[in-house]
């Protein structure tokens, strides 16, 4: 009996182990003939891979192609195999890792290995030039993945391995743009930092066309928002949760409770609040800018743009390390940004409804190369995409701060709410009283005869944040009364309000009664061509206080009798096919 129970052990870990073990038999069914070395007809390739390097988690296409055209076969398997490395609890051991997912694309031609795990084979027996199936490489740290294809002419003619049949691909440790760098954990700069930060939107109908709103006026992007703030504060990050400011922002594209909780934190490991403009409809490509600041122990920045509509897209920076390993400020950076996920909305598309996430998930980013062809992202990869934003950070200044120890340092905080850490024996100067929710515009914006003459006097002139480099502009004048007719104790109509161009800080077009010269400063003909100067917006108010209400209970009976009686004189001129 014990030699009967040892014999079907003995044979269920050898069937076991066939499965388990890559090299599992990958002869054709049927066939009795060794496999042929490949010669040449037939190619296995990654799509979408460039220089053999894979972007973990993303989605690729493994396809075996004829060469020629013409060669054609029958059946074929896909497998990855994983890379081997010591078993730390038994250093004599060797262990595989994950090599990701394989996966059919149509189940008419392909389905899963029932010899080989990680694999894919033919669904029929049919003859074929090309067939795809789906590759999931493996999360981060998983190493090189060996992808090798089987490929079957007939019962006595197959081909396996070689070159054309096998890709050896690894992770591409090169981090996209918005993945957070290193931290410097000892930055021992005592100057403080003023930079500047400006957003500027990629994403369009052109850029991105995959089901991008139909609706021109719909899309938008969120007021950016941030903080420069010291390594234990978290605005944001991979893998962990939402705040509720930050889902507030990614689902609903709303800052303020975000805004409200980086507050709070003023002092506390925030340096300053950093917000800019959002834009929409006819806007969306326009930079917006803010200033902030940096110092010894608040050298990081994290800042966030939503997506609207989304399900629960942002994207944005977290940690991002200003200073440097040679402890010096940062010059400048622009990085390109990709659509993060918040957790909190399971949608897959832009206009998804709402579905929420249950239990929370945590932040990741966006599945890209996405099975579901509902999603903008289907069978595209983060190398294939154009980013959706671009974020430019630009040192602007220092200023000068005495290195000494924290005992000797004392820390206030201005009433703007922007925690300044100053000497006691340090001389403020007028930078000092800047605060992080209205900043300053850049230097380039100031009248260059001020700025170039070393006064230290801010140019008093008020800049508007959507104002770009080629073109500043003023601050958006009142706006106008409610201009129409009044009707019913209430006017319906609309009000304006103009902004100026400047050039050398002097806004062009503005009457001033004082200025008894006459001022030959030209506008650039682009400037006047895509910037606007001018808006209007429909208003609803109550008519002025001089408003007689019996002559208007007159004009409504006179428009009533009008539109019953067509041809009557009280309605002036008749009024032909009026739909009733």
């Amino acid at each position: 009996m014990k030699s009967i129970w040892r014999a079907f052990l003995l044979l269920h870990y050898l069937n076991f182990h066939k499965i388990m073990c890559f090299r599992c038999d990958r002869r054709p069914y049927g066939s009795t003939a060794p496999a042929s070395p490949p010669d040449g007809r037939f190619h296995l390739n990654v799509l979408g891979v460039e220089n053999h390097a894979y972007l973990p988690e993303q989605v690729y296409t493994a396809q075996i192609t004829s060469t020629d055209g013409e060669s054609k076969f029958t059946g074929f398997m896909i497998s990855a195999e994983g890379d081997t490395r010591q078993d730390p609890k038994n250093p004599r051991r060797l262990i595989s890792l994950f090599p990701g997912d394989i996966r059919p694309q149509k189940i008419e031609t392909a389905k899963f290995s029932d010899r080989c795990l990680y694999s894919v084979e033919q669904a029929t027996r049919t003859w074929k030039t090309s067939v795809e199936v789906f590759w999931q490489a493996p999360p981060t740290g998983h190493g090189c993945v060996t992808l090798r294809a089987v490929v079957v002419e007939n019962d006595e003619q197959w081909f396996e391995d070689g070159a054309p049949l096998t890709q050896k691909i690894c992770e591409d440790l090169r981090q996209p743009d918005d993945m957070s760098p290193l931290i410097n954990y000892d930055c021992q700069i005592c100057d403080e930092a003023k930079y500047e930060i400006s957003f500027t939107g990629v994403w369009s109908r052109n850029t991105h066309p995959r089901l991008y709103p139909e609706n021109v006026w719909v899309p938008r992007f969120s007021d950016l928002v941030g903080a420069s703030h010291d390594v234990d504060y978290l605005m944001w990050i991979p893998g962990n949760l939402a705040g509720e400011g930050m889902r507030d922002l990614a689902e609903h594209a709303n800052s303020s409770k975000l805004e409200t909780e980086i507050r709070e934190k003023i002092g506390d490991g925030v340096r300053t609040l950093i917000k800019g403009k959002g834009h929409g409809y006819r806007k969306m490509n326009n930079p917006t800018f803010a200033i902030f600041r940096a110092d010894k122990k608040n050298h990081l920045v994290s800042v966030a743009v939503a997506l609207h509509p989304s399900p629960d897209w942002f994207l944005g920076v977290t940690r991002f390390e200003l200073c440097q390993e040679d402890n010096t400020w940062l010059r400048e950076r622009e990085l390109n940004l990709f659509p993060w996920d918040a957790g909190t909305d399971s949608g897959v598309s832009y206009e998804s409804p709402n579905i929420e996430t249950y239990p929370q998930d945590t932040i990741s980013r966006v599945a890209m190369s996405s099975y579901d062809k509902k999603s903008p992202f289907y069978q595209t990869t983060m190398t294939e995409m154009h980013p959706f934003g671009k974020l430019h950070i630009k040192f602007i200044r220092s200023y000068h701060r005495e290195c000494e120890d924290e005992e000797e340092t004392t820390e206030t905080t201005s009433p703007e709410g922007d925690l300044e850490s100053t000497s006691t024996t340090e001389t403020p100067t007028t930078e000092e009283s800047e605060g992080p929710f209205e900043p300053k515009p850049p230097s380039r914006y100031q009248n260059p005869a001020i700025d170039s003459g070393g006064s230290g006097r801010e140019d008093p002139i008020v800049f508007d944040q959507d104002s770009s480099e080629e073109c500043p502009m003023s601050e958006w004048q009142a706006w106008s009364s409610c201009e129409g007719p009044c009707d019913h104790g209430h006017v319906k109509g609309y009000q304006w309000r103009v902004r100026y161009h400047l050039v050398d800080g002097i806004a062009v077009e503005k009457y001033d009664p004082y200025n008894q010269h006459t001022l030959n400063l030209e506008v650039p003909k682009y400037c006047k061509n895509h910037v606007e100067d001018f808006q209007r917006k429909e208003c609803f108010e109550k008519c002025s206080e001089d408003y007689d209400e019996h002559e208007d209970e007159i004009k409504m009976e006179r428009r009533i009798i009008s539109e019953i009686m067509p041809g009557s004189s009280w309605g002036g001129s008749s009024r032909k096919n009026t739909k009733h």
